[in-house]
């Protein structure tokens, strides 16, 4: 049997590099399902390059035999020498561990509350965010290494009641975020914050957990690839018809269904029927979303109409009065008048929406469509 003919330097590189190249997708979005943070997945996958190098070299063309002890000693530490210069450029390229910046943390003197202004406690508290590893396993928004945790953006934290923030900070067991709840969720969360954290830290990091929310996207519950919005929850559309029919203790003096009917049936004239599934958006309002169906309403148009009123009519500016999350529950009621929930959930969800980009919170902001404090 002929022996067959070594591969050339090029053919070597053609032949290993797409291999190389299926491998490391694999290595990527591997790692990335496993929940590792994203500088892991990096790491893997440049690791998985220098393997490629290191096989290419052992590839190569043979070498004409050696003519001596030198020869052989010289090679020896040529190819140590490659791989070692290989192995240390790609390593001093990753993040890496600095003392001094470990040190500046520790050294930092503590919040002090008194002395700083709105802004400036909501920077601190993402410091205090930041310091104690919470974006290990929470993203905001598009922020984060991983999804071990609720998306805190998305989820829009900021919406819930401060004691209901620094419960979940503090004694995490007792109410677990949906979708989280399974045995290796329960125990992921830590418990010694409270240990950790004084007063003035503590009150910082709710201040700016208190600014993650989202007024044009329903919340959103549950692990990264297993989603679900409001709009599908069970648990929330029964807590909405609450709020929706004025049995909510805390927003006592709001009851929808004195204009819109407890059974969907208007009780006030003008009122918007949500039985009406190919009902338009209101013609009173400059702003009018025109030729678009009650069915088709974009999360912001039902979250504009709900929390800034109707002008000329008894809709009024309900954001102005209540927290915007019982706002939410109410509207994810109220679109079950055309598109009911049923007990065991719908065959075809709702989709989950983008997840807003800093872009889209600039905006937010300067178009003051947060209605604050009272979120």
């Amino acid at each position: 049997m002929s022996e067959q003919p070594e591969k050339t330097f090029i053919q070597n590189i053609m032949v290993k590099v797409p291999i190389w190249a299926v491998a490391a997708l694999g290595i990527w979005f591997g790692a990335g399902k496993a929940g590792f943070p994203i500088w892991w997945q990096i790491e893997f996958v440049v690791f998985s390059f220098y393997a490629l190098c290191f096989f290419i070299l052992l590839d190569l063309p043979a070498l004409k035999p050696e003519k001596g002890q030198g020869t052989a000693t010289l090679r020896l530490f040529v190819t140590y020498g490659f791989a070692s210069i290989l192995f240390i450029g790609i390593t001093k390229n990753l993040p890496q561990f600095n003392p001094e910046v470990e040190l500046e943390k520790l050294n930092r003197p503590p919040v002090n509350l008194a002395s700083l202004a709105g802004p400036e406690v909501i920077a601190a508290g993402r410091e205090v965010f930041e310091e104690n590893k919470c974006f290990n396993c929470h993203k905001v928004f598009w922020e984060g290494n991983s999804d071990r945790g609720p998306n805190l953006g998305t989820k829009q934290i900021g919406l819930y009641p401060e004691d209901y923030i620094k419960e979940q900070i503090l004694e995490p067991r007792v109410k677990q975020s949906p979708g989280f709840d399974d045995p290796k969720s329960k125990k992921a969360m830590p418990t010694y914050y409270g240990e950790d954290l004084d007063d003035d830290q503590m009150a910082a990091l709710v201040a700016y957990l208190k600014t993650l929310r989202d007024p044009e996207h329903v919340p959103v519950e549950g692990k990264f690839g297993a989603q679900w919005t409001w709009w599908d929850d069970q648990t929330i559309v029964s807590e909405g018809q609450k709020v929706f029919e004025g049995l909510e203790p805390n927003t006592e003096g709001l009851n929808c269904a004195v204009c819109h009917g407890k059974e969907g049936i208007p009780l006030m004239s003008g009122a918007l029927d949500f039985r009406d599934a190919n009902k338009m958006d209101t013609e009173k309002m400059a702003d009018r979303l025109d030729g678009v169906p009650l069915k088709e309403w974009p999360d912001a148009l039902w979250y504009k109409r709900v929390t800034r009123g109707v002008d000329g009519t008894p809709m009024a500016p309900w954001g102005m009065v209540f927290g915007h999350l019982y706002l939410w529950k109410a509207e994810a009621y109220a679109k079950t008048f055309h598109n009911p929930l049923p007990p065991e959930g719908r065959a075809t969800k709702y989709p989950v929406p983008p997840i807003p980009t800093k872009e889209d919170v600039e905006r937010w902001t300067k178009d003051g469509l947060f209605l604050d404090p009272l979120l």
